[in-house]
C-alpha cells in the first residue's frame, strides 16, 4: 500500500464516528466530479468470504484518488470490484489490481493485476492498456487482461483485440474465444492452441466444463480457490457449468454426477 493510501485510511479510521464521516457518500461525491462509476457486485465470489475486516468495510476495500490532480486509480483490494470509466467503458479489477488513466485520458490506462474489460467502441479513439511487459489496443470489445505475472495474458470474448509486448512491437491479432501469453523471453505472444474458458471464471462467476477430465477440472479449481484437491477415477470427465459462490455444492455435485469421491487438502 503506497504512502498516499496509508494516510487515507488512517484518516478515515481516526475520524469515523457515526453520523460524523459517511465515506460512502465521500467517495459517491469524489466519483461524481470525476465521471466514474462504481458498479456493486452481482456477486461474491468465494474466496472474498471472511477476509473484509472492519476496516475494509469503512473504506469499501477500493481507494480512489487523484494525483496531483491529473491521475485517476481504481483499486480493489479484497474483492473483486467493477467500475464504468467516463467514456462508458466497464471494467472488473481482480483483488489486487489497480487501474490508472489521466482524467482527461480515460483510453489511455495502465494496468497492475488483472482485469477484465468491456470497452465502449470509438473508432476514432483507441483504448489502451499499458502493464509492465505488454501492450492492448482495442476500438471496442471484451476481453481479460491478466498482467499479474511475468507471463501476461490476453483472453477474448467478443470483438478483436492487438496484444504486443509494447505500443512500437510486433503484436498479434486475437479474436473471439482466441487467448495468447506473452513471457518476459518473447517479443511477440504465443497464440494458445486451446483457449482456457474458465481463464474468466473468476469474473463470470461460474465454471465452464465439457467433457473436461477430473483430474484437470480439479486442476482448475485448485487455481481458483488456492487449494488442493484428491479423487478416485481422475479419468472421467465432466461436463455442465457450476457456480462458483460454493466449493462444497460444487464438490458434492461433482461427486454425485461422477460417482467418486473427492478430498479436499
Amino acid at each position: 500500500m503506497s504512502d498516499f493510501e496509508d494516510k487515507h485510511l488512517d484518516f478515515v479510521l481516526k475520524h469515523y464516528l457515526e453520523g460524523r464521516f459517511d465515506t460512502q457518500k465521500a467517495i459517491q461525491r469524489f466519483n461524481e466530479a470525476h465521471g466514474i462509476v462504481q458498479k456493486p457486485r452481482r456477486r461474491v465470489l468465494p474466496w472474498v468470504y471472511g477476509i473484509v475486516a472492519a476496516a475494509a468495510a469503512v473504506v469499501l476495500c477500493v481507494f480512489l484518488f487523484r494525483d496531483n490532480g491529473q491521475q485517476i486509480q481504481l483499486m480493489a483490494n479484497a474483492e473483486a470490484q467493477e467500475f464504468v470509466l467516463p467514456d462508458g467503458s466497464e471494467v472488473t479489477l481482480a483483488p489486487g489490481a489497480r487501474l490508472t488513466y489521466k482524467e482527461k485520458s480515460p483510453r489511455s490506462t495502465q494496468l497492475e493485476g488483472k482485469a477484465y474489460f468491456e470497452v465502449a467502441r470509438d473508432e476514432a479513439v483507441p483504448f489502451e492498456i499499458t502493464s509492465d511487459g505488454a501492450f492492448v489496443r482495442v476500438l471496442g470489445t471484451k476481453f481479460m487482461v491478466d498482467a499479474g505475472s511475468s507471463v501476461k495474458e490476453v483472453y477474448v470474448t467478443e470483438g478483436k483485440v492487438l496484444f504486443a509486448k509494447s505500443s512500437d512491437a510486433e503484436g498479434v491479432i486475437l479474436t473471439k474465444n482466441m487467448q495468447a501469453t506473452l513471457s518476459p523471453e518473447a517479443n511477440v505472444p504465443v497464440i494458445a492452441v486451446e483457449t482456457d474458458v474458465n481463464s474468466i471464471a473468476w469474473q463470470r462467476g461460474s465454471f465452464i466444463f465439457d467433457k473436461t477430465p477430473l483430474r484437470d477440472v480439479l486442476e482448475t479449481l485448485s487455481e481458483h480457490y488456492k487449494m488442493s484437491f484428491a479423487a478416485t477415477d481422475l479419468d472421467k470427465q465432466l461436463s455442465g457449468e457450476f457456480y462458483a459462490e460454493d466449493l462444497d455444492l460444487i464438490i458434492s455435485l461433482i461427486e454425485s454426477a461422477l460417482d467418486v469421491h473427492i478430498v479436499k487438502k
